[in-house]
């Protein structure tokens, strides 16, 4: 008899990046990379370089609502990344959905889009404080770079990296943080993995190079599907973490454009 295995299913909800670099389309190439099958909702369409965000144009309320309720009529995804949401009204409408058909492992990217270079003041703080209050309290995961970390916490510096960690998953409400290392100046890349139990650190040598567009995204997303495919959360992002260095580390030999691109998302 033929025998149909069952093969894990992936949601990312984000904005389109028409580079390719980002976004929605990182998040399907990355599920492709590991054999993950991906849908997606689209919360805005850009128009971007890989180091310009030139325009953003927000979907609708209603269709954004639509594009939500249809796939989960249709099939409950294993895992969920969310990634940049353009407006206070969507976070809420996102929130209400996923509470509402019972989503599980979610991974919260908290990408914040700025056209004036002002990341977190006025309509973004907004945004940011909402995807605070609504989805993080609902995540399996939030994965924060730096400057939203202290964003979350309040704090103008960060402290040492233990007292910090703790003021950090304290003030997100959320079951787990990943505080992403990849900005600081050492030779080594660092996250930080706190939850309730314990604090895990996954440490690998930085790669230097200008093909980073997108590195979030992918990170995130290679996360989601560890977990669509039933990874313990740990195990999951360090699969995501090796996955990136790999990604990363063939960027360097293989050119793909003319410019600061994205990371070399094919998994040979």
């Amino acid at each position: 008899m033929y025998r149909r295995d069952t093969i894990s299913t992936f949601l990312t909800i984000a904005g389109s990046d028409n580079t390719g670099g980002a976004g929605i389309q990182a998040d399907i190439k990355t599920a492709s990379a590991f054999g993950v099958s991906a849908s997606s909702v689209i919360t805005a369409i850009t128009a971007q370089k890989e180091d310009e965000i030139t325009a953003i144009l927000p979907v609708q309320d209603d269709m954004l609502s639509e594009q939500i309720d249809t796939i989960f009529e249709t099939f409950i995804p294993d895992a969920i990344k969310i990634g940049m949401i353009p407006s206070p009204k969507a976070v809420d409408i996102i929130a209400e959905k996923l509470m509402r058909f019972d989503a599980k492992n979610i991974v919260v990217d908290p990408v914040i889009v700025s056209l004036e270079g002002e990341v977190l003041k006025g309509r973004n703080k907004e945004i940011f404080d909402e995807i605070k209050n609504k989805l993080f309290p609902i995540a399996t995961l939030v994965t924060p770079n730096f400057d939203e970390a202290l964003a979350i916490t309040g704090l103008s510096r960060l402290e040492s990296s233990k007292d910090f960690g703790k003021i950090l998953y304290e003030k997100s409400g959320a079951p787990a943080v990943l505080l992403k290392g990849g900005d600081s100046k050492s030779d080594y890349c660092t996250d930080i993995l706190f939850d309730q139990d314990d604090t895990r650190m996954f440490r690998q040598s930085k790669i230097i190079t200008d093909r980073t567009h997108g590195t979030g995204s992918v990170l995130s997303s290679a996360i989601a599907c560890g977990l669509a495919k039933g990874f313990h959360l740990s195990k999951a992002v360090r699969m995501a973490k090796d996955y990136v260095s790999f990604a990363l580390q063939k960027g360097v030999d293989i050119k793909l454009d003319h410019s600061n691109g994205p990371l070399y998302i094919f998994n040979k």
